[in-house]
C-alpha cells in the first residue's frame, strides 16, 4: 500500500466495496423494500379487505378469544391500522402456539392464502436466509465493510460542491462516475444511519465479550438486566364470570395517552384466572424508539398495576437506533423519503461495482479470469435480483393457493430465478445478458400487473374505491418500474447499436 493517505483511502474505498458490494447490493434492495413491508404482504394477501379498519371492536375480539383459546395461558390482539386492516388473534401456552386473522369489523375470521408476503424481504437483509448458519454475521460483517466504504469515499471525493453539480451524461464511463459521486454524497448521512444501527442492533452478539465477562450467563442475562419485565404471575385460581370488560381500560387510556386510535397490542395473561393481567401498548407513532410504551392493569376490575421497570440508558440508545432502522414511526412522507434513498444507497453500490470493472478494462488489454467473474456477478448480483424479486410477485399470483408450504414455495421461486439469473450471465455475452434481463424483469412488471387484472378485475376496483392505497400505490410501482426498465433497454440497444 502507497503512503500518500489519500490514495489509501482510494484503495481501501474501492476494495471495501469490491469485495462485499454483491452481498451490500442485496442487503440493502431488500432493506429498502422492507420499508413498506405491510403495504407488500397487503397486496400479496389480497383476501384482505380493502375497507378502511373499525377500531373500536376490542371488546369483540376478547369475547372471540374466550370462544376459541379459552384455556390458553397468554392471549394476544394485535389491532389493525392503514397499513394492515384486519385484527390478529394470538394465543400461547408455552411453545404452543396459534392465530387467526380477522377481517376489519372484527367479526369475520379470513381464509388468507399462505405467503411470506413482504416480511420476507424484511428477514432476508438482515438474515440472508440463513438463520441457523451465521446469516446475522454475514449481514454485521457487510455492514462494517459499508462504513468503512463510506468513510473512505468521503476522504477520496473530497470535492463535494463540484461533484454534487456535474452528471456528465454523453460518456457511459463519465455518467457513471458522476452518478457514483452523486449518490455517495446523497446518502452518506443515510448509509451511516443505516449501517450503525445495524451493528447497534446486534452488539451483543457481534461482541459478547463484555457479556461474558460480566454476567454469568453471557448475552441472555444482560437481555434479562436491560430489558425490562414484570413479576411473573403466581398460580391462581379459576374464576366463575370470565368477561373481561375493557371499557373501563379505555376510559383510562383516553386520559392517559393523547390521540384517537392509540392501541398497537393487548396482551392479556392468565385471562381466566382470578389474577388476570392486561398489558396495553402504544402505537409507534409516538415515538422514534421502537422500545414499546405499555401500560398493565388488572384484568377483570380494570384496576391499574405497578407498569414495567424503565429502560436503562443503553437499552434506550439501542432502542431509538433500531427504530431509525426499521422507520416504524414514519409517515407515509418520510417513509417514501427512506425508500428513495434506499433506492439511491443500491444505485451507489451497483454503480461502483461497474466502475470498477470498466477502469481496469481500459488499463489492460487482456481481461484475466478475476474480471470475467466480477462481470458475470455484476450481471446476476444487480439485474438478477430483480428478477427474482419480480418472480417472487409472479409466483404469489400464479401458485395454486391451496398447494402445502405454499409460502416456502414462493421463496424457492425466488432464489431459483436468482440463480437461473447467474446461469444465464454464464452462458450468455454480458450486454446481452444485461439486456436480456432488464427487459424481462419490465416484462415481468407489466405481466403481473396484467395477471392480477385477469384474475379478480374487483380487487383494484375495490381498493380504489375505498381509497386503499397501499393494494393502489403496489400497482402503480408495478407500472412505473415496468417503464423505468423499459426504458433502459431501449437505452442500452441504443447504445450497443
Amino acid at each position: 500500500m502507497k503512503p500518500d493517505f489519500r490514495k489509501c483511502m482510494i484503495w481501501l474505498h474501492t476494495y471495501a466495496g469490491l469485495v462485499l458490494g454483491w452481498l451490500l447490493f442485496a442487503i440493502f434492495v431488500t432493506g429498502t423494500l422492507s420499508y413498506f413491508t405491510p403495504e407488500i404482504s397487503q397486496w400479496m394477501k389480497p383476501e384482505y379487505s380493502a375497507k378502511p379498519p373499525i377500531h373500536h371492536q376490542v371488546g369483540q375480539s376478547l369475547k372471540k378469544l374466550q370462544q376459541i383459546a379459552p384455556s390458553q395461558q397468554r392471549w394476544q390482539i394485535i389491532l389493525p391500522t392503514a397499513r394492515t386492516p384486519h385484527w390478529q388473534l394470538r394465543w400461547n401456552t408455552g411453545r404452543k402456539r396459534g392465530s387467526t386473522l380477522l377481517d376489519e369489523t372484527g367479526n369475520n375470521e379470513l381464509n388468507i392464502r399462505d405467503s411470506h408476503g413482504g416480511n420476507f424481504f424484511r428477514t432476508f437483509h438482515y438474515t440472508l436466509h440463513l438463520r441457523q448458519y451465521g446469516g446475522r454475521y454475514l449481514a454485521g460483517i457487510a455492514a462494517m465493510f459499508m462504513l468503512v466504504a463510506t468513510f473512505s469515499g468521503i476522504f477520496t471525493h473530497r470535492r463535494f460542491f463540484r461533484d454534487f453539480f456535474s452528471l456528465r451524461a454523453k460518456r457511459i464511463g463519465q455518467l457513471l462516475s458522476d452518478s457514483h459521486a452523486l449518490l455517495g454524497i446523497i446518502t452518506i448521512p443515510f448509509s451511516l444511519m443505516i449501517c450503525i444501527s445495524a451493528l447497534m442492533i446486534y452488539v451483543t452478539m457481534y461482541i459478547p465479550w463484555s457479556a461474558q465477562y460480566f454476567y454469568q450467563g453471557g448475552e441472555k442475562q444482560l437481555n434479562k438486566h436491560t430489558i425490562p419485565s414484570l413479576t411473573k404471575l403466581s398460580a391462581a385460581s379459576n374464576i366463575t364470570s370470565n368477561s373481561i370488560e375493557f371499557s373501563k381500560i379505555q376510559q383510562q387510556l383516553n386520559q392517559i395517552w393523547d390521540g384517537e386510535n392509540q392501541i398497537s397490542r393487548i396482551i392479556v395473561e392468565q385471562p381466566n384466572k382470578s389474577n388476570a393481567r392486561l398489558i396495553v401498548e402504544r402505537i409507534k407513532d409516538a415515538t422514534v424508539s421502537r422500545n414499546p410504551t405499555r401500560l398493565v392493569f388488572s384484568a377483570h376490575s380494570g384496576e391499574r398495576l405497578s407498569d414495567y421497570p424503565d429502560y436503562i440508558m443503553p437499552a434506550k440508545v439501542r432502542g431509538v437506533l433500531w427504530g431509525l432502522h426499521e422507520a416504524k414511526f414514519a409517515n407515509a412522507f418520510f417513509r417514501w423519503l427512506l425508500f428513495l434513498l434506499g433506492c439511491a444507497a443500491s444505485g451507489l453500490i451497483a454503480t461502483g461495482l461497474i466502475m470498477w470493472l470498466n477502469k481496469r478494462r481500459l488499463r489492460i488489454k487482456q481481461p484475466h479470469l478475476g474480471h470475467l467473474i466480477v462481470e458475470k456477478l455484476n450481471v446476476a448480483a444487480i439485474s438478477g435480483l430483480g428478477l427474482a424479486v419480480i418472480g417472487y410477485f409472479i409466483s404469489n399470483r400464479i401458485i395454486p393457493i391451496a398447494i402445502e408450504s405454499r409460502a416456502d414455495a414462493e421463496v424457492s421461486v425466488f432464489f431459483i430465478t436468482w440463480l437461473l439469473a447467474l446461469i444465464h450471465s454464464v452462458i450468455r455475452p454480458t450486454h446481452k445478458a444485461w439486456l436480456e434481463q432488464i427487459s424481462l424483469t419490465s416484462l415481468g412488471c407489466f405481466t403481473l400487473f396484467i395477471i392480477d387484472l385477469v384474475q379478480e378485475p374487483q380487487r383494484l376496483l375495490r381498493a380504489i374505491e375505498y381509497k386503499n392505497m397501499a393494494y393502489c400505490g403496489f400497482s402503480i410501482m408495478l407500472i412505473v418500474c415496468g417503464s423505468m426498465l423499459f426504458s433502459i433497454a431501449l437505452k442500452l440497444i441504443k447504445r450497443r447499436t
